[in-house]
């Protein structure tokens, strides 16, 4: 019996001592979650984007120039995109964004998708143009104070994209009243 055990203990050692033993995979790394600034940030932008996205896909039936046409699907698709990165960095950290627009968004689109022609032309794209200076703070903000640089990297995504589509908009809209309507804007 004092054999077997003096066999175990050289077992166990010679076991214990081998280098090709193989060694266990490290436990992935689980992001840390999100301060309450970034948290707070990302439901933001989720929301602006829904709400420039769902304006901007009016513009196919609503508005009667082409230009405002275009900038209203490309603006659909830059923004919807835009919402997929926010809600992939916010499922890395555990964080769910509502596919819904909030109440007074919802108001705000409802009254636009009143209008048609000339009346939404102008009406979208100062309704763009409202909707991008109110995030502008928010942006600003994040930007200078998050320490998150995916964060930071979504918050400047958001500040270019709309800064695009708003210098778009404006680089045509003073010609709609002579260009598409006539010789005055009446």
């Amino acid at each position: 019996m004092r054999t077997g055990l003096m066999i175990g203990a050289a077992t166990l050692l010679l076991c214990a001592c081998t280098p090709d033993y193989p060694k266990l995979p490290p436990l992935p790394a689980k992001a840390a979650p999100f301060s309450t600034a970034d948290a707070a940030f990302l439901q933001q932008a989720n929301e602006h984007d829904l709400t420039e996205a769902a304006m901007a896909k009016l513009a196919d039936d609503h508005a009667r120039s082409s230009d405002v046409k275009a900038l209203g699907a490309r603006s659909a698709t830059d923004y919807e995109a835009h919402r997929k990165t926010l809600a992939s960095l916010a499922d890395k950290h555990g964080l769910a964004l509502t596919d819904t627009l909030m109440a007074k968004d919802q108001e705000r689109v409802d009254r636009l998708s009143g209008l048609h022609g000339r009346a939404f032309d102008r009406a979208y794209v100062e309704a763009m143009e409202r909707e991008a200076k109110s995030v502008q703070p928010v942006i600003t903000t994040t930007y200078t104070t998050t320490k998150d640089s995916d964060v930071k990297a979504a918050a400047t995504a958001m500040q270019k994209l709309d800064q695009r589509s708003i210098s778009s908009a404006y680089s045509w809209l003073p010609q709609l009243s002579t260009r598409k309507y006539g010789k005055s804007a009446r």
